[in-house]
């Protein structure tokens, strides 16, 4: 975009130095119809991109990047009676969730028992704790 802008705006002076020698100021009417152009053109694409980063930031919940995952949960995994228990995890990355982790939001999650995610080498959100929580519902119940 930015190189047709650059080419608008060097046909726009070379028209304007043709109009100027020739003293046609139909030539200086069509540099200023070329440089209108390359505005026209400036503020499209800003509003473009501005649109995008728009829909971006609105897309992503927080902690979208990757380097803003939940610390893994400090605890011991055997303590946590039910392998059976239903967790949720996201995919392409290495924890696994209860069902009311703020971290989670709105995100796609995939259900798996705790055996299995354990297996698949997820490890337990340290924000969430689902060891601490899957074990004390057992003490519960």
């Amino acid at each position: 975009m930015l190189l047709i802008v650059l080419g608008l705006v060097l046909l726009a002076a070379g028209v304007l130095i043709g109009a100027v020698v020739t003293g046609d100021g139909e030539l200086a009417w069509l540099s200023v119809f070329a440089s209108a152009v390359a505005v026209g053109l400036l503020v499209a694409d800003r509003v473009r991109r501005r649109r995008e980063a728009a829909k971006r930031e609105t897309a992503e919940p927080p902690f979208a990047d990757v380097g803003e995952e939940p610390a893994e949960e400090r605890s011991n995994a055997a303590e946590v009676a039910r392998p059976d228990a239903q967790v949720l995890v996201i995919d392409e990355r290495p924890r696994y969730h209860v069902r009311t982790c703020e971290w989670i939001g709105t995100r796609k999650t995939i259900k798996l028992t705790l055996g299995e995610a354990r297996e698949l080498g997820f490890t337990p959100c340290g924000l969430c704790a689902p060891n601490a929580t899957i074990a004390a519902e057992v003490r519960r119940s």
